[in-house]
């Protein structure tokens, strides 16, 4: 009976070391705006994860009798580095590279259309709480970073931009 007592503890232990391993993640300012932004986050080591996010907008501005449409898709990767010895992934303090292609589209009443390719890459800085100590709890990311934009007409138009930004960032979500 202590034998099975001890394979049950060992496997009990086993489970929960193992647990959070994986993170859904939605940013509340973004939806607060029209714009949806969800990633997931999975766990790969004791002090790495991987992240990929898939966003997309919508729009319709009026201006007397002018009215603009716009819409955007995008997809974005980040590799994270935790650095807390105390925590395990995906908790604490970490850093990420990250890179993140989005097409977008505009068109008035006219029926003048154009069409934006947008890459940037770019570093973070971030801390993310998971909160709860079982084997799920709710988690808050907060990061900042900088990042290298190049924004181009798909059309015929000829505008390209190019230049660094800053970037902030907030997300909630649920690990398990």
């Amino acid at each position: 009976m202590k034998k099975v007592l001890v394979v049950i503890a060992m496997l009990a232990l086993g489970f929960t070391a193992n647990a959070q391993k994986n993170v859904i993640k939605a940013n509340p300012l973004g939806l607060a705006f029209g714009v949806g932004d969800f990633s997931y986050e999975r766990v790969v080591s004791d002090n790495q994860a991987f992240e990929i996010g898939l966003s997309f907008a919508s729009a319709k501005v009026t201006s007397g009798s002018e009215v603009v449409s716009s819409s955007a898709i995008g997809g974005e990767g980040k590799y994270k580095f935790y650095f807390s010895s105390a925590k395990d992934a995906p908790r604490g303090w970490y850093a990420a590279p990250f890179v993140s292609y989005a097409v977008s589209s505009a068109n008035n009443s006219a029926g003048t259309d154009i069409g934006f390719s947008t890459f940037s890459g770019g570093a973070l800085a971030g801390y993310q709480w998971v909160f709860g100590g079982g084997d799920s709890g709710f988690a808050l990311d907060l990061n900042f970073g900088a990042q290298y934009m190049s924004v181009s007409a798909t059309e015929s138009t000829s505008v390209n931009i190019q230049g660094f930004l800053p970037r902030l960032g907030l997300s909630i979500g649920y690990a398990w």
